[in-house]
């Protein structure tokens, strides 16, 4: 174990033994930023909810991207961008040793043309981020093979499902977090296979119930009592559930059960020797949220079909993997974002199909290559050892006076996402004045080309009450910019949203898509572990639920014993 003092926030942090052995596995120097001033870092990269209209500078037709249109490099569309109207090589230069080896990637960076928004095979769905396959999608990103869908993060193979985070094998569903093969249900958070359900928590296997925690295999229940299928029912019609007045009443009732509630540690499902949250079918894991099938992963989190990884964001089907965000079939990787199918590569981004590349961006189908610059294979393996040994040598330096050798991400400086656009203000969340002083950029001042039709006070109060001409208002959003949940103030409510809602007797919301979505985020448990006792038999756990919180923590053991 090795004691460390973080460059960036200046705590103590530790690190392991394990970890000293991946460091030396993949040859490079232990980390000077703690885990999450790494993942800080990493987050800063990656932009999947905003989204802007410009043209592509190489077609100049109008599309929705990622990117702005203040951005210092070209943005083309997907079409442009797998032309062969440029060539990512032509950007290449020689490497000079009298400049930081991060102070020439800058150059690539702000010059390289990138795609403007990524999405793969998806029809319909112009309005998505981060998108395979999918088709009707509307204003959701992060999402694989969904169909019918809005206002998603984190989903795959759902249909005819709004408003969710976190969520697989769904079908009509609405509002669910972290749930799963659940079908015409809605409010449901930690549950899987759940059928005709309202309101439930850490619930498997129910039909027909409402108001529940814990509930395994049960039917026709309300708020804790068993009733017949047909007194069930009419309690169910007698709720008015059509009215957003009704619906509060309701939410306030339900999280004051579940506060109350005995909640498990953690979620782990087929899991051996690991510590994290949200993991399934993995082995000899540490300190991992939301993953599964994976063997010897460290300090990650959205990362599935994987092995030996440390520090790695939205990654699939890869292995020895080193401080990695956004990239998918790669092997022996370190210090990328957004590169694919890739194999021996260090500080690229958006890089695909590619091997033994350094410092490269948008390079497609290369090797041997250092800052966009082929060489042979004996000159890139000499020159990326001079690299390596420069860049602790002459180190590069930001304005906080921040060092950063061989071994560290690229530095926030390089980073043209501002952090209010990023993840990284949904897991570290911070105020403007907060953001600069650590030294990322913040956007002020987004221009809203929009004026409100309609305030939250006069939307009906019962869906029933809608008019089909809703979809014409441009209605104020009730939080009007006041939060931390990168609020647009405004949105509209489109026509098969307002389908869905009426046949789900479902009031119309009143907060727009991004506020809407930060509340379910705030609603999961952090990205962090605490030690504490379990509530039952005192034994010495790791939770995701701070000791400060109501809930009633047992251990896997106790909760198992509880609820079966």
């Amino acid at each position: 174990m090795e004691n460390k003092t973080c460059q960036n926030c200046k705590k103590k942090f530790e690190i392991e033994q394990e970890d000293l052995n991946f460091y030396e596995k993949i040859k490079v120097p232990a980390p000077s930023f703690c885990p999450d001033c790494r993942a800080q870092r990493r987050f800063i990269w990656r932009n999947e909810r905003n989204l802007y209209k410009r043209p592509c500078d190489l077609c100049k037709k109008d599309f929705i991207f990622i990117y702005d249109k203040d951005t210092p490099f070209p943005v083309y569309c997907r079409e442009c961008y797998l032309s062969d109207k440029w060539d990512p090589k032509s950007f290449g230069f020689k490497y000079d040793r009298s400049a930081p080896f991060f102070t020439q990637i800058k150059k690539l960076l702000d010059t390289v043309p990138r795609m403007g928004i990524w999405t793969v095979g998806c029809k319909n769905s112009e309005y998505t981020n981060q998108s395979y396959f999918n088709k009707n999608a509307y204003l959701s990103f992060a999402l694989r093979d969904c169909e019918d869908v809005a206002y998603l993060q984190y989903a795959k193979n759902c249909r005819q499902t709004l408003d969710s985070s976190y969520v697989l094998d769904s079908e009509q569903c609405y509002e669910t977090i972290n749930a799963g093969k659940n079908y015409n249900s809605s409010y449901l958070q930690e549950c899987v296979g759940m059928v005709d359900s309202n309101y439930a928590f850490a619930c498997r296997n129910c039909e027909n119930v409402f108001g529940v925690v814990n509930l395994r295999s049960g039917k026709n229940i309300f708020f804790g009592e068993q009733l017949s299928k047909e007194a069930y029912l009419a309690k169910i019609d007698n709720l008015k559930l059509d009215q957003r007045s009704v619906r509060d009443k309701i939410d306030k009732k339900f999280n004051e059960i579940k506060s109350k509630s005995i909640v498990k540690n953690t979620e782990q499902i087929k899991c051996v020797n690991c510590v994290g949250d949200h993991l399934e079918n993995s082995k000899d894991c540490y300190y991992v949220f939301d993953g599964w099938d994976l063997e010897k992963a460290r300090y990650s989190s959205w990362v599935f079909g994987s092995k030996d990884i440390s520090d790695c964001f939205g990654m699939g089907g890869s292995e020895l993997i080193y401080e990695a965000i956004s990239p998918e079939d790669i092997r022996n990787c370190k210090f990328v974002f957004l590169t694919d199918s890739s194999h021996d590569c260090e500080y690229t981004a958006f890089c695909q199909s590619s091997s033994n590349l350094f410092g490269c961006v948008g390079v497609r189908s290369g090797e041997y290559m250092i800052l966009n610059r082929a060489y042979s294979k004996e000159e890139y393996q000499n020159l990326t050892e001079q690299i390596k040994k420069d860049m602790s040598d002459l180190p590069y330096v930001d304005a906080r006076e921040i060092i950063y050798k061989y071994g560290e991400f690229f530095p926030n400086e390089l980073c043209s996402t501002s952090y209010n656009e990023s993840i990284a203000g949904k897991y570290y969340p911070l105020t403007d004045k907060e953001a600069r002083g650590l030294g990322f950029k913040w956007k002020k001042d987004i221009h809203r080309s929009y004026t409100p039709t309609l305030i939250p006070v006069n939307v009906p109060n019962s869906i029933n009450d809608v008019p089909d001409t809703i979809t014409n208002e441009i209605i104020a959003c009730f939080d009007n910019g006041k939060c931390r949940h990168q609020c647009t103030t405004a949105f509209r409510i489109t026509k098969e949203e307002l389908i869905f809602y009426k046949k789900h007797s479902i009031p119309l919301p009143i907060l727009c898509p991004n506020c809407r979505h930060g509340k379910r985020m705030e609603s999961r448990n952090p990205q962090k572990l605490w030690n504490r006792n379990c509530a039952k038999c005192g034994k010495e756990i790791m939770s995701s639920y701070s000791p400060d919180r109501p809930e009633t923590v047992y251990c896997e053991t106790c909760y198992q014993r509880e609820v079966y």
